[in-house]
C-alpha cells in the first residue's frame, strides 16, 4: 500500500530512510515527533510512505527521495496576518499538490488543520487523527491565532468522514451523533528503558519535559512542589526541565529566581527528540505538572524508560495514560502539597517505585509500541479503503512548478534564509 502521511514532521529524523548526497542539510520543517513512529512504522511494514509537510522559509517546494519514502516540503507562511484571514488557504493547497502528484491509496492527515483540509481537497480517501480539543487550547491561550485554528478545526470535522483520535478523553470531547471516533493512540519509538530498581544513590533526580512556560503547563506549581520535597529529603534532590521557556535565563529560570525557588533546578532547555529519548532513564521519576493534555507523550516515554511517573488526576488523557493510577501516580496537579506527597511517596516506598515501573513498561509495550499503533492504522486503512469516497470541495488551486522535483529519486533543495 501507498500510505500518504500529511503532517508536521521533524524531518531530519528521517534522513536514514532518504537518499540524500553527503553533507545535505535537509530543510528544517515545522518539527514534531508524535508521526516519526508511525512513518518508520509503516516502513518496516512493507508499505511506500510519502510525506506531505511544510516549513518555514521554503522559497520553492522540494522532495527529497529514498528507496521507499519520499518527502514533500513546501512553504509555511511566516506571520499570522497571512495564513489567519484564509484559515491557511496556501498551505492547504500545497499539501493538496503534494498529493495530486504523488497519487498515494490513502491519506492520513493529522492535527485536523491545514493539512487535513488539504487531505480534504484532494478527493482522495482520507483518514484524519485528531491531537488536540481546541476549544481546550483556546481557553488557556486566548488570542485570535487559536480562534483561527478552532474555526478551521471545526470546518474539518464537517467535511471529514473518518477520524480517529489519541485518548477517550479527546474522542469523547470531538465526538457527535453523526462522527464517532476511533481511538489509536501515539506510539513511541524504541529507546533505551526497562524496568528501574529503587534509586538509593545520594544524588536523586527529578525530570519534566514541558512545552513553554504557561499557565497550562503549569511548571510554577510543580517548582513549589519541589521545593517542599527538597526540604524533607536533602540538597542532593535535583530538578531537571527540559523544553522551549527552561533553558538557562529563559523564562521558567526569571521566575524561579524571582520566587526564591531555583535551588536544586538545572534548567536544561530545549534539546533534540532523540536526545532526550536517550537521557531518560538517567533520571529517576517524571513530573509532569499539565493542567490538560488530549494524550502525553511525554509520559509514555517516561514510562517506557522505566520511570515512575506523577501525573495530574484531571488533567484531560494522564489518568487514561497511567491506567487510573496503576502506572503512575494520580494528584492535584494544582496543589505543590499534593504534587510533593505524591514524589515523596515514590522516594521513600521502594516496593511501590519499582511496581510502578514495571507496570508502566508493561503497558507502553502492550498499547503505545509501535507494531501495535501501526497495525491499528492499517487496520483503519483497510477499513477506509473499502468504503465509497465522495469528493472533497476543491479549494483555489495556486499554480507551483513542478518540473524540478517531478524526477525519479532526485533532491531538489532550496536555499534557505
Amino acid at each position: 500500500m501507498k500510505v500518504g502521511l500529511a503532517t508536521p514532521i521533524d524531518i531530519e529524523v528521517l534522513c536514514p530512510h532518504l537518499d540524500l548526497p553527503a553533507g545535505t542539510v535537509p530543510p528544517q520543517g515545522l518539527g514534531g515527533s508524535a508521526t516519526t513512529p508511525l512513518v518508520q512504522g509503516l516502513l518496516a511494514a512493507g508499505h511506500t510512505v510519502s510525506v506531505y509537510t511544510l516549513g518555514r522559509n521554503i522559497p520553492e517546494p522540494v522532495v527529497l527521495r529514498g528507496p521507499r519514502l519520499t518527502v514533500y516540503v513546501g512553504n509555511f507562511r511566516a506571520r499570522a496576518r497571512q495564513y489567519c484571514p484564509d484559515m491557511f488557504e496556501a498551505e492547504a493547497t500545497i499539501i493538496r499538490q503534494f498529493i495530486d502528484l504523488d497519487q498515494p491509496d490513502i491519506v492520513h492527515a493529522h492535527w485536523g488543520y491545514e493539512f487535513a483540509r488539504g487531505a480534504l481537497a484532494s478527493g482522495f480517501p482520507h483518514l484524519i487523527t485528531l491531537h488536540d480539543n481546541p476549544w481546550n487550547v483556546l481557553r488557556y491561550q486566548p488570542d485570535l491565532y487559536r480562534v483561527v485554528r478552532l474555526l478551521l478545526k471545526l470546518w474539518v470535522l464537517r467535511r471529514g468522514q473518518h477520524f480517529t483520535a489519541v485518548s477517550p478523553y479527546l474522542a469523547q470531547a470531538l465526538e457527535s451523533a453523526s462522527r464517532k471516533l476511533t481511538v489509536v493512540p501515539n506510539a513511541v519509538l524504541p529507546a533505551p528503558g526497562g524496568v528501574k530498581a529503587f534509586p538509593d544513590k545520594k544524588v536523586r533526580r527529578i525530570v519534566s519535559i514541558l512545552t513553554g512556560w504557561s499557565e497550562l503547563k503549569n511548571a510554577a506549581t510543580a517548582l513549589q512542589a519541589f521545593r517542599q520535597v527538597r526540604e524533607q529529603l536533602g540538597p542532593d534532590l535535583e530538578y531537571w526541565l527540559y523544553g522551549p521557556d527552561y533553558g538557562p535565563g529563559e523564562a521558567a529560570q526569571q521566575w524561579a529566581e524571582a520566587q526564591g525557588l531555583a535551588a536544586g533546578v538545572q534548567f536544561g532547555g530545549l534539546l533534540p527528540h532523540e536526545e532526550l529519548l536517550h537521557c531518560l532513564p538517567t533520571f529517576d521519576v517524571l513530573l509532569h505538572p499539565s493542567r490538560e493534555e488530549s494524550f502525553g507523550l511525554t509520559l509514555v516515554e517516561a514510562m517506557q524508560a522505566g520511570l515512575p511517573v506523577v501525573g495530574g488526576s484531571h488533567s484531560g488523557a494522564v489518568p487514561w495514560v497511567l491506567e487510573g493510577g496503576r502506572c503512575g501516580l494520580l494528584a492535584d496537579i494544582n496543589s505543590p502539597t499534593a504534587i510533593a506527597a505524591a514524589l515523596l511517596t515514590l522516594f521513600t516506598q521502594p516496593a511501590r517505585y519499582e511496581e510502578l515501573s514495571a507496570r508502566g513498561v508493561d503497558r507502553v509495550a502492550n498499547h503505545f509500541s509501535q507494531s501495535a499503533v501501526t497495525a491499528a492504522y492499517e487496520r483503519l486503512y483497510q477499513q477506509v479503503l473499502g468504503w465509497n469516497q465522495t469528493a472533497a470541495r476543491p479549494l483555489k488551486t495556486q499554480a507551483i512548478d513542478w518540473q524540478h522535483i517531478a524526477e525519479p529519486r532526485s533532491v531538489a533543495l532550496s536555499p534557505l534564509s
